[in-house]
């Protein structure tokens, strides 16, 4: 198993969106995001596909380098198995019918991508020993462990950040919305004017708070963050 650096996996990812930004779909026209969906038809030659993953929504995608037969829930309610060509990623369908999960569907999509990516670069590292797993999943609320246990997940997920927000459409984000000195403290009850530019740079952006949040974080543009719970900001350490 090859085991990349996040810098390795920027400059992997600089080159993936410097060949995103010359396609005829958005070359030549102003840039604020990265579509998935574009990056993978027309960049990749890879097709995505909406399916029920799981009965309790654990799954939300997964991808397959070599051809592969699934049980899935809800393959079209017909109880089919679904044909996984190698060269499709497959999106849990709930993500693409609400709205409100928009920015959790995109950075699904990339981290099913840069499974992809990261085979086409380095085909002899993964998926050639007989143990590997065929089909790679990407999993709802999965913990962020140190040090890291799945290589593989890390660096897709990591790849994924990356390829989403890429610091350059990241910093055009907070000069548009007026946040070029980063920010000192994310905390919608004790800082709501710069959380409401942050949540307006997620909906330019196309992704999730979570993302952004950590995307900012890695690039040292945010000191400090309560996403989860607001009222941390108050808690009193005991000696």
């Amino acid at each position: 198993m090859k085991r990349l650096s996040r810098k390795d996996l920027e400059a992997i990812a600089d080159r993936v969106i410097r060949a995103y930004m010359k396609l005829p779909e958005v070359a030549d026209r102003p840039i604020y995001r990265i579509y998935p969906e574009i990056l993978a038809e027309k960049l990749l030659g890879l097709k995505i596909d909406y399916q029920h993953l799981s009965a309790d929504g654990s799954i939300l995608g997964l991808t397959s380098f070599e051809g592969i037969g699934l049980e899935l829930p809800g393959c079209d309610d017909s109880g089919e198995v679904y044909f996984l060509d190698g060269k499709t990623v497959l999106i849990e369908s709930d993500l693409r019918e609400s709205v409100e999960q928009g920015g959790r569907r995109n950075f699904t999509i990339m981290h099913e991508l840069s499974h992809q990516i990261l085979k086409l670069l380095f085909p002899k590292d993964y998926g050639v020993k007989p143990h590997e797993k065929p089909v790679h999943f990407c999993r709802a609320n999965t913990a962020r462990r140190k040090p890291i246990e799945d290589w593989e997940e890390w660096q897709s997920n990591a790849l994924a950040s990356v390829l989403l927000l890429p610091k350059g459409l990241v910093e055009q984000a907070m000069r548009l919305f007026d946040v070029q000195g980063g920010i000192r403290t994310l905390n919608k009850v004790f800082a709501r004017e710069e959380y409401d530019r942050f949540v307006g740079m997620t909906e330019l952006l196309g992704c999730s708070k979570t993302a952004l949040a950590i995307r900012m974080k890695q690039l040292g543009y945010i000191e400090k963050e309560y996403l989860d719970n607001p009222y941390r900001l108050l808690d009193v350490e005991e000696y």
